[in-house]
């Protein structure tokens, strides 16, 4: 859930959103949590034609990765198109489309979906591999262990990799395809909700500790690792101190802070 209080300046408050851009200039969300209200209004305030079209790629659909989307100022401008995909179409068996209209029903919010204004396009591909042309840019995806199932993607624009696993339970031992979704990467951002001692009293509930996001990144051979998705019992001392800890086992290691920019 979004959190507004003064001890939660630091790392900020809002749910799931990150911005991707390509060396070409075009972009992509991954999840549309609360980030994305304050991303939309970023993206107009720079006016730039390619963001006419925007991709939006959901690891799942859980609240907190859709619940800003009803406030992203892009979807009530006519020009734009707007792709909202996630892998899987057997993952719930419900399509993705009637999930976002569900939460933006008369009695939840005073728009519906199909009066937002933008041309919406909602894909449910059954793949786990893709390249874009002629751009080259490829995506894969895992599905791992979280209530629901999510996914975790592999994106790659020439040498550079961006590795997204957020929700990802590891049950037995660390999850292998996880690992192999992030070998190499240049950055991987990994759900870090808990710390071992919690996560041990939190079994099934479909996190991480950030003693597991630190073991991916071992075995993987990241560069990067961006430690993701605290939890709201978590202020700005709390994580200070997660984020010292993480740094001694793995110096390449850092809590995740809202608005960051990282350069590949």
């Amino acid at each position: 859930m979004p959190i507004a209080d003064p001890d939660y300046v630091r790392y900020g408050g809002n749910t799931s959103s990150i911005l991707v851009t390509f060396s070409t200039g075009r972009i992509a969300i991954l999840d549309a949590g609360t980030g994305i209200r304050n991303l939309g209004n970023d993206l107009i305030k720079s006016s730039h034609e390619q963001f006419d079209n925007i991709n939006i790629i959901l690891s799942h659909t859980h609240w907190d990765h859709i619940q800003g989307f009803p406030y992203f100022e892009p979807a009530y401008d006519p020009r734009r198109n707007i792709t909202i995909g996630i892998c899987g179409k057997e993952r719930m068996g419900k399509d993705i489309e009637n999930l976002f209209s569900m939460q933006m029903q008369n009695d939840f919010f005073p728009v519906p979906l199909e009066k937002m204004g933008a041309k919406l396009t909602f894909l449910q591909p059954d793949i786990t591999a893709y390249e874009h042309q002629p751009s080259g840019v490829k995506l894969f995806a895992t599905k791992y262990s979280h209530r629901g199932d999510a996914y975790g993607y592999r994106i790659e624009e020439g040498e550079k990799t961006l590795v997204y696993c957020t929700d990802v339970e590891h049950k037995d031992g660390i999850d292998p395809n996880v690992v192999e979704l992030s070998r190499n990467a240049d950055l991987l951002i990994h759900d870090a909700q808990y710390t071992p001692e919690e996560l041990k009293l939190k079994r099934g509930w479909g996190h991480s500790s950030w003693e597991q996001a630190i073991e991916v990144a071992k075995q993987a051979g990241v560069k990067q690792l961006a430690l993701f998705h605290h939890d709201p019992e978590h202020n700005d001392t709390f994580l200070s101190n997660i984020e010292k800890e993480c740094r001694k086992i793995f110096p390449n290691a850092f809590l995740a802070k809202e608005r960051d920019e990282i350069e590949l």
